[in-house]
């Protein structure tokens, strides 16, 4: 190292000022090198503070979209179990409401109050042959005038 050997010629290494010169160079060698560590060491501080940071924030993401999921998952289950609440009541309840309902409306029927239901079957009257035609038809006569 050409710094170092310039150094030493400088002087006597046996003389105690010499020693004391090349240990203070020595210290504030270490001072500076203590210095620019601990500069180093405030900087990977940083750099830890924003990488974490970084990484809440990333987990904070995740993790709003895991919950928007979750929510669109439990919204769907309450409104299947809705459906189901209502398909179990009609299966447990809805007999005996039909029942209920027929019963009554038995019982209108049998004071009056209700009436019969209109007939969705219409049967034709049949025409019965009067006297006074002259050529009555019938079904069996083959020939129609």
């Amino acid at each position: 190292m050409p710094g170092i050997d310039k150094f030493f010629q400088g002087g006597d290494p046996d003389d105690i000022r010499f020693q004391l010169h090349v240990i203070k160079h020595l210290s504030e060698s270490v001072r500076q090198l203590a210095a620019g560590m601990a500069e180093m060491q405030k900087t990977q501080v940083g750099m830890l503070e924003r990488l974490a940071v970084l990484e809440a924030n990333r987990f904070a993401e995740e993790i709003a979209v895991i919950d928007r999921k979750v929510d669109a998952l439990m919204r769907d289950k309450d409104r299947r179990d809705g459906a189901m609440g209502i398909l179990d009541w009609l299966r447990v309840w809805g007999p005996v409401v039909f029942s209920f309902l027929a019963a009554v409306w038995l019982f209108g029927r049998s004071l009056g109050i209700t009436p019969a239901p209109p007939a969705t079957v219409v049967i034709p009257q049949r025409e019965t042959p009067t006297p006074h035609r002259e050529n009555p038809v019938t079904p069996n006569s083959g020939s129609m005038r």
